[in-house]
Formats: structure tokens, C-alpha cells, sequence
């Protein structure tokens, strides 16, 4: 069944669609309108020509055995609806729980706890979150004994498993799979829109905090959630746009048209009482081998008390700064360090032993938090070894410093483990979503990442991801330097990682999708482009410097493959 509505037909066939995700609605809900939401909101849109579609997120049945669907099962049908829609990419604009939805939709949440299969291509450009609890709303308490047989409404809450999955699914955050996004929060009541508070709607979690707008609006006229938060009931509301003026329209028809006008309405999180000086914060322990623990009694982050509803511990508004954890556990405390940043819900995971934080290409940080096939990796944490260990030859080995990096359950090739550092190689024929295993004498760490066919990172001679490249001239074998430049019609060899799967070829293995080298805007003529002949998880391109080139110690280098951009960095050119 298809649940996702066109509405107010007659409108130009090119034009970029977009879909309105409504919030959490009170069952009988299967005939509400997208006006019931949005108020003249899709007139507004059809009138920027754009074609409008709406999915009703309550016209989605439960499944056998349910009273009603879960988020993830509403995120699976509205996907479903997505594929019927005739365009390449859509922009989203969502209220309340929409962007619940949407976010479980882009990281593919499947209904069992830490369990994602996120879709290949989600085909979403950008999205614009209108008060989305992205950690859940206030009045907890309140929610948990008017609907808390709901499971929607568990779902959401601050704290529990769901909100704590979609926080981490990927490297322990989530950067909403690349999409162009803001977030229009409400900054009214108590540094809230009467039911969540601003650094629940901030979408600091995810980019920018200049992506947060904070606008003086309440969060709804209708429904459950109203009654919630009546201590904010009056016009405007944040999602029910009813006129030209209505910042939240304005800040939408700006961000989806491509205007620089949404930096400047509303108020950004320095502005915001709340923003500037309250956070947010999720807890929960780990044992070492990284078991999550049930024998909490209570978390303290200084003098603050953390608040529990459902599975793990949380404070929606803590002052900003450092703080010490406390976690109580009926075998003792457990202590940690959290730094609080104002408008922006941090997760602390306390345990002991090894902690995998971050999954980076070696060479250096690119502009997705993605990996790809075959790419020579750097993983940060903590106490993930007791020492440090270099591979001295090929092939790698499976452990160093007595650590294992496992993919999945398959130990990978190391080139240097250390307490802080893991350089390994991911497999060639890495896919989907992957979890990386930290194994080692002290415990025990996992961390996922997502896998795309190619994510281009260039190797530089600082050995920081920017500067001048890794290169030589193909023929002299001489690096390229400002004493030693390149010239137009000059074979350059440049190193990297992340051209993804190879194929062999003339005893080469050569990337199966074709990079592209821009220097400048100058576009180079590529002679060869896969792995470096006798070395692992290193990529090489040989390309020809076109005519015309800039001059100049810093001329931009770039590399693009899948659609991704390499991080930026310089060839100094003559």
C-alpha cells in the first residue's frame, strides 16, 4: 500500500518534490491532512513550484500481533512510498516525531536493538527538522503514564534504547547519511517550545550548530502532545505556518531554495538562553568487554542528578562545561569526564578497558563519515593497547600489541595498534554497514561504520590531511614541492586510499569506478587509477596536468569518485 499523498496537482514536472513527515498523532488518525500539520505550509510550496507529497506517518497499520506500528516499521513504509516518487532526489521538511522517522529511515533501524541496514541510495537531498526530539521530549513522566502503552510514544522518550540506537549507529553519532540539513527549534518556555527542549531539537549532534534556528513558536496546537505542553499554547505554532512572515516557512523556502537568508532569521544557539548555556546528556554504562549494564543505581553528572524513565539515564538541561560522572553500581562507582557543549545532546558511554571512538581514511579526514573497500584506516580511542607495535612486513598481521580489529568476526591486517591509534586495512569485499571489534587483554570495543563503493582521501606530505599532496612526477620519481613544481603535460603519480573495489588488469588492480582529479577547475586527463603496485590499502592515480592550470605554491587538488569529494588539499604548479 502507498502512503505518501500528491497534493495540489498542476505543477512543473522538473521541479525538485518535497515530502512532509507529520509527528506523533492520537489514533483514529488515518484521514488527518497535511493543512491538520502544516497549515498553509504545501499551498506555500506549490506556489514556490514545487510538487508536494505527504505521508501520513498514522495511516501506516501495525503489523500482526500490534497495536500499533513502531517508528522503524513506519520508517520502512514511508521508504517503500519514497521509491514510487518520480525523481532522482527530494528535499523533506518533518515535524516532531517526522524527523524520528526520517532518521530511523536514512540509518535503516531495524526493529531489534543496535541492528541498521541502511539503504544504499536514500535519495533524500535535504531536510529541514521542525522540533524534532531528536532526544527526546520533556514531561517524560508525564508521557510515560498518559501513553505509555503506545509504543511510539516509548520510542521517544528521553533515554530509551530507540533514541540511544539512533544516536550511535554510526561511529557512535549520526551525520544523517550526508544530507543537507537545519533545524528549526522552539525557544520559549523554559528553553523549550512547551514540550522539547532546545538541545533535544538542536541539530548540533550531526554538523553546524549554525544548522540550529531557534524561533519564538510553541510545538503544537493539536492532539496528545498539545495537552503536554499547555503551559505553550499560543499561536504560532512552530510546523503550522499561517502567513508570509512565519519565520519557520521563511527559514524553509530560503534553505530549500538555496538563499543564505536562514542564517539570519530566528536566533542561532549562542543567542539563545538555553542554547548558549544548557546541554543535554545521555549515559550508560559498559562493562569492559562492552555488555551494557543493568546494575545502574543512579548517574550523577556533578551536583546534577540524572533523570531515568525508561533504559538509560539522562539530564534534557545541564549547565555547560565539564562534568564529573558518577555512575553508581551496586558492585560501586564508576567515573568519568564529560564536557558539556551549550545546544548540543552529548552521549557519554562510560567503561572500562579499550573504547573505540572514531573511524577515520588514514590519509585524512574527508567530508562524509563513511569508508570504503580495500582502504587503509586509522581508528582512534582509548586504552585499546597496553603498547605500541609497528608491522615490520607484508603481509600484515592479525595482531599487534596483543589487539585484533576484527570486521565482524574476521581479524584484519594491522599496521600499527597503539593505545590511542589502529592502522589496519579494510577488507576489499566490505559492504553495508560494518562493525570494527577492538579485542584485546583489557576488554573489549565495538563501532560501526558505513561502507560506500568509493570515498577518495589523499595522502599529504605533513601527514594531516592537508597541505601539499603526496605526489611525484611520474618520470624523474621526484616529490612535488614549491622547489620542484608541476607543469602542464607532466605525469604526476598521487597517493591515497579509498578508490574502493579493484579488478586486474595488465597485472594491475585497477578501481572499478573511475575517479576524477580536478586541479583547480581544471579537469586532468587520468592514465591509471587503482592500487599502488606492492602495497596494501595505498591507491594510486597517474594523470596528465592539463593546459591552462593556475600557477601558485597552493593550487587546490581534489578527487571525486561515488559522488564524494576527497579532502582538499594542494599541488604547487608552475
Amino acid at each position: 500500500m502507498r502512503y505518501l499523498h500528491f497534493l495540489l496537482f498542476a505543477l512543473p514536472v522538473l521541479a525538485q518534490p518535497v515530502v512532509l513527515i507529520n509527528g506523533y498523532q492520537v489514533p483514529p488518525c488515518e484521514s488527518v491532512t497535511a493543512e491538520s500539520t502544516f497549515g498553509q505550509l504545501p499551498r506555500k510550496l506549490v506556489d514556490l513550484g514545487r510538487p508536494v507529497f505527504f505521508f501520513n506517518n498514522c495511516a501506516v497499520p501495525a503489523p500482526a500481533g500490534a497495536t500499533r506500528p513502531s517508528i522503524e516499521d513506519i520508517a520502512n513504509a514511508f521508504g517503500a512510498s519514497l521509491a514510487t516518487i518520480n525523481a532522482p532526489q527530494v528535499d523533506v521538511v518533518v515535524h516532531s516525531m517526522g524527523g524520528l522517522i526520517l532518521r530511523s529511515y536514512l540509518s535503516g533501524k531495524l526493529p531489534a536493538p543496535g541492528a541498521f541496514l541502511p539503504p544504499a541510495n536514500h535519495r533524500v537531498r535535504k531536510a529541514v527538522f521542525l522540533a524534532t526530539p531528536h532526544f527526546g521530549p520533556g514531561l517524560a513522566p508525564t508521557l510515560l503514564a498518559f501513553g505509555g502503552s503506545d509504543p511510539q510514544v516509548r520510542q521517544i522518550l528521553p533515554g530509551s534504547r530507540f533514541i540511544y540506537d539512533l544516536a550511535t549507529w554510526n561511529q557512535g553519532g549520526d551525520d544523517l547519511r550526508g544530507v543537507d540539513a537545519i533545524s528549526v527549534a522552539g525557544s520559549v518556555t523554559g528553553g523549550s517550545d512547551g514540550l522539547v527542549p532546545v538541545p533535544s531539537a538542536s541539530l548540533s549532534f550531526a554538523g553546524d550548530p549554525a544548522r540550529t534556528r531557534t524561533v519564538p513558536y510553541c510545538h503544537t496546537d493539536s492532539g496528545l502532545l498539545a495537552l503536554a505542553a499547555a503551559s505553550c499554547a499560543r499561536p504560532p505554532y512552530i510546523a503550522n505556518v499561517n502567513s508570509d512572515d512565519h519565520l519557520s516557512w521563511r527559514i524553509i523556502k530560503s534553505f530549500i531554495s538555496g538563499t543564505e537568508e536562514w542564517r539570519t532569521l530566528g536566533s542561532s544557539l549562542e543567542a539563545d538562553a538555553t542554547g548558549s548555556t544548557r546541554g543535554g546528556l545521555l549515559v550508560l554504562a559498559r562493562d569492559k568487554d562492552n555488555a551494557i549494564l543493568t546494575n545502574v543505581n543512579s548517574v550523577t553528572a556533578g551536583s546534577t542528578q540524572l533523570a531515568k524513565v525508561l533504559d538509560f539515564h539522562y539530564a534534557e538541561s545541564i549547565a555547560t562545561g565539564p562534568q564529573n560522572l558518577t555512575v553508581a553500581l551496586t558492585t560501586g562507582n564508576v567515573t568519568s569526564n564529560q564536557s558539556v557543549t551549550g545546544g548540543l545532546y552529548s552521549v557519554s558511554v562510560v567503561k572500562p578497558g579499550p573504547v573505540a571512538a572514531a573511524v577515520l581514511p588514514a590519509a585524512g579526514r574527508v567530508p562524509t563519515r563513511t569508508l570504503a573497500p580495500g582502504m587503509f584506516i586509522s581508528l582512534y580511542g582509548i586504552t585499546m593497547t597496553t603498547e605500541s607495535a609497528a608491522a615490520q612486513s607484508l603481509p600484515l598481521p592479525t595482531t599487534l600489541a596483543s589487539t585484533q580489529l576484527l570486521a565482524g568476526t574476521t581479524p584484519i591486517g594491522l599496521q600499527f595498534a597503539g593505545p590511542t591509534q589502529i592502522n589496519a586495512i579494510l577488507p576489499e569485499d566490505a559492504t553495508g554497514l560494518l562493525t570494527l571489534n577492538v579485542k584485546s587483554p583489557g576488554g573489549a570495543s565495538t563501532i560501526n561504520v558505513v561502507i560506500e563503493p568509493a570515498v577518495p582521501a589523499i595522502f599529504t606530505q605533513l601527514g594531516t590531511g592537508s597541505g601539499p599532496a603526496s605526489a611525484l612526477n611520474a618520470v624523474s620519481g621526484m616529490v612535488i614541492t614549491t622547489a620542484n613544481k608541476a607543469r602542464a603535460g607532466d605525469a604526476i603519480s598521487l597517493y591515497m586510499t579509498g578508490l574502493g573495489a579493484t579488478e586486474t588488469r595488465d597485472g594491475l588492480q585497477w578501481a572499478k569506478l573511475q575517479p576524477k582529479v580536478f586541479i583547480g577547475t581544471q579537469e586532468a586527463q587520468i592514465l591509471y587509477a587503482g592500487r599502488a603496485p606492492g602495497f596494501a590499502g595505498l591507491d594510486q592515480i597517474n594523470f596528465v596536468v592539463p593546459a591552462n592550470v593556475p600557477s601558485g605554491d597552493t593550487t587546490p587538488l581534489r578527487v571525486e569518485s561515488n559522488g564524494r569529494t576527497s579532502n582538499a588539499v594542494m599541488l604547487p604548479t608552475l
